[in-house]
């Protein structure tokens, strides 16, 4: 354990204890003391010319050269590394005029251009402060004043929320605070003003939702915004407050470890910016995972960093003052193969393996919709087995997917793109405006308003509520499960349409080369009025076969060679309906109008889009005030591959699926209620192979599963997360009873 490591389990317990009473620090009274203190100062002439940061040297350099603002703050941070006594001059000279001639510019996010040359105005007022001359010291504290203006956020900064959106980014936490810091003797003004709001509104916010270890805001925005989050954690503990964030934020970068498919892209989630990748390459992190890594001493996150690649950019000077340069990576392959992420998300990753021939899936309960750039994707799922087979569809650019696009608002957002459950009322409005069709799918949290504060965000009457995660288990082993449950109640995502949403997943790797893995979906679904139509959807790249009741996806594009395999238990065949919904025209098909978005041939395939063109549609035929949908989904290889027969088990009160893999059985069973009993539970296996067994929705504790003709009983332990249990059975007629029942 390194010695962070050390200090930071030591300091846990003492945060959360003095965590409702945190305030800002006072900047002291010395200089430099942004982003390093004079000890730091000291120690810069070593890290310029320390080996592990050659190539971020390198780097800056490359950028001193082809730019007049990095130039700037490369001569800044030499001459505070006493690299270059003369420049010293010529660089406050340098920066006053930058500021001066620094304006909005004429693109999208303009305040972001003119709040990064905030910072470098900041570094060489703090860094090079005994060389200013008092009326240099106005002048850049006029244009620092002048640039917070310009700022979405306002001067004072008042404006948007603390929890999404622009001023969750670099505005306050980065730009604003660092200019504060930096002149906070001559004017207190603007240090107090972002770091008052930081403090009362922004951390708040985050060391609540970083209990889940997650972010929130998809598979680019999500990790882009957490670097934001990282900038305060330095600059204050620089200034001698240590670690103000909760201690969970550490594990905030697990995520996207986890959510990181096995080709190197990330799960889709959300707005995704980050399909210009070319094909084949991975998905870039940002510097605030490396961030991460080097405060917390972690050398999981670090192996993660250097595997992806770090983002390019204008972040390398923060590389160079703050990467711990004695953290080594510890493998991500070491991790176990699921991991569940709790509240506020409710969410569940699992694979079969780190290797790059690994099955993955993602699957989602969302206990609350924090709105901007997450999208209303409460139960979806995604698998991956040497393609993306089941995907999130649509896209976050092309010829109409910009944000608040008709594209967006209408399809990409919303639940019909992804693989979810729609109810279909008619008459549903989702706005008053009617900005938003009606896609059968759920409700719009605060009309998609931005949540301002934590307040805000738990305010019951604001709707971000969205769902609860009520059981999840992973085992038997720990760390190479065979099974990843979860189950969760989706009701509060959808409008008064519905009685009753729940939706139950279960990952199973099933250690076979032709068939590695299968995902188990359980739904049971009440409608307020039996006439609404009830769909279970799975979006595809690739046109599906259908085949009774099934169905067949493949994914053979840029070499990909996975296939999907889709049994549908329920509804039964006499009351199944099953279409495919897709292809030319109708690839962003909602209820009879097309929301097209298009992309250039060459774009598409220079690029890692997945933009999807097909879904398949399950509903039932006859309408009903309830229904239950159970589906069996098995990933094969493209060609050559195989699949297991698939059959439904019933039992009193109880449903579930029997594949029968070529050496043994695997069982799921599910209470048709959704709801944890304490009553026994009998089902036959069929002759001629062991079984392994999950039963779910068991009442906490203790629980024996016995084989009729037998004495001997095999004991279980229902856990309260997870409600199952899991054994090795026998062909033949088993009870599980409730320890000390008859």
């Amino acid at each position: 354990m390194t010695r962070r490591n050390i200090w930071v389990a030591a300091t846990a317990c003492a945060w959360a204890a003095c965590a409702a009473e945190q305030t800002p620090p006072t900047p002291p009274h010395e200089h430099p003391r942004l982003y390093l203190r004079p000890a730091d100062a000291v120690d810069l002439k070593r890290r310029l010319h320390d080996p592990s940061l050659a190539d971020v040297v390198r780097q800056l350099q490359a950028s001193a050269q082809k730019s007049e603002q990095m130039k700037i703050e490369w001569d800044a941070l030499r001459w505070l590394a006493g690299q270059a006594p003369q420049a010293g001059r010529a660089t406050v000279e340098a920066a006053l005029a930058f500021l001066q001639a620094s304006t909005l510019p004429d693109q999208h996010d303009a305040c972001r251009v003119t709040g990064r040359a905030m910072v470098t105005g900041a570094i060489v007022y703090d860094w090079l402060y005994p060389l200013l001359r008092p009326e240099e010291k106005q002048a850049f504290i006029s244009e620092l004043v002048r640039l917070a203006k310009t700022q979405e956020c306002g001067y004072p900064p008042t404006r948007q929320g603390s929890v999404t959106g622009h001023a969750s980014e670099a505005m306050i936490m980065r730009d604003m605070l660092s200019a504060g810091v930096a002149i906070y003797d001559e004017l207190p003004d603007m240090y107090n003003l972002a770091a008052g709001r930081f403090f009362r509104e922004h951390l708040p916010a985050r060391n609540w939702l970083y209990n889940g270890h997650a972010y929130h805001q998809g598979d680019s925005y999500g990790e882009h915004r957490f670097s934001w989050d990282t900038y305060p954690l330095f600059i204050f503990d620089r200034l001698g407050a240590r670690q103000v964030y909760n201690p969970a934020q550490r594990f905030v970068p697990y995520f996207w470890i986890y959510s990181t498919r096995p080709d190197g892209q990330r799960f889709r989630a959300g707005d995704t910016f980050t399909h210009d990748t070319r094909r084949g390459d991975p998905w870039k992190t940002y510097i605030g995972t490396l961030l991460i890594a080097s405060y917390y001493g972690d050398g999981t996150v670090l192996d993660h960093f250097q595997r992806q690649g770090c983002r390019e950019g204008n972040e390398a000077i923060f590389d160079l003052l703050w990467r711990d340069m004695a953290l080594k990576p510890e493998p991500v392959t070491n991790l176990p193969t699921a991991r569940y992420f709790g509240p506020p998300y409710g969410w569940m990753e699992a694979r079969t393996g780190w290797g790059r021939d690994a099955a993955a899936a993602e699957m989602k309960i969302n206990e609350y919709n924090f709105a901007n750039h997450q999208h209303l994707d409460a139960g979806a799922f995604q698998l991956f087995y040497k393609g993306a087979l089941a995907i999130d569809s649509g896209l976050y650019s092309g010829s109409s997917g910009q944000y608040g696009s008709p594209h967006c608002r209408n399809y990409y957002w919303r639940t019909i793109a992804h693989n979810a459950l729609l109810v279909y009322d008619p008459d549903e409005a989702f706005d008053a405006k009617g900005q938003y069709r009606n896609d059968g799918g759920q409700r719009l949290p605060n009309g998609c308003a931005e949540p301002k504060n934590l307040e805000s965000l738990l305010a019951p009457e604001n709707g971000y509520r969205t769902g609860e995660a009520t059981a999840h288990g992973i085992g038997p082993d720990a760390r190479r499960p065979d099974y990843a449950l979860l189950q969760g109640d989706l009701t509060r995502a959808y409008s008064p349409k519905v009685k009753t949403v729940k939706r139950s997943f279960v990952f199973l790797n099933l250690h076979d080369r032709q068939v590695p893995a299968a995902l188990v979906v359980f739904d049971r679904v009440a409608s307020a009025d039996p006439s609404f139509r009830k769909s279970w959807l799975l979006h595809t790249q690739e046109e599906p076969a259908l085949r009774g009741n099934g169905a067949t996806v493949a994914c053979t594009r840029q070499g990909e060679g996975g296939r999907l395999n889709l049994d549908v238990l329920l509804p039964g065949a006499d009351d199944l309906d099953m279409h495919t919904v897709g292809g030319d025209g109708k690839a962003f098909w909602v209820f009879g109008k097309n929301e097209p978005n298009e992309i250039s041939a060459a774009l598409r395939e220079k690029g890692s889009h997945e933009t999807g063109a097909w879904r398949i549609e399950v509903s039932p035929k006859r309408p009903a005030a309830e229904n239950l949908f159970l589906t069996v989904m098995q990933v094969t290889d493209a060609q050559g591959g195989a699949r297991w027969p698939v059959r439904k088990l019933e039992a009193a009160g109880h449903v579930g699926c029997l594949l029968q893999g070529p050496a043994c059985s695997w069982l799921a069973l599910f209470r048709e209620d959704s709801a944890r009993s304490e009553q026994p539970v009998r089902f036959r296996l069929p002759d001629g192979k062991p079984c392994r067994v999950l039963v779910a929705d068991l009442a906490a504790g203790g629980w024996t599963a016995s084989r009729t003709g037998e004495s001997a009983t095999t004991p279980l332990t229902a856990a309260d997360d997870s409600g199952a249990v899991w054994f090795e059975a026998q062909p033949g007629e088993w009870t599980l009873r409730r320890t000390g029942d008859r």
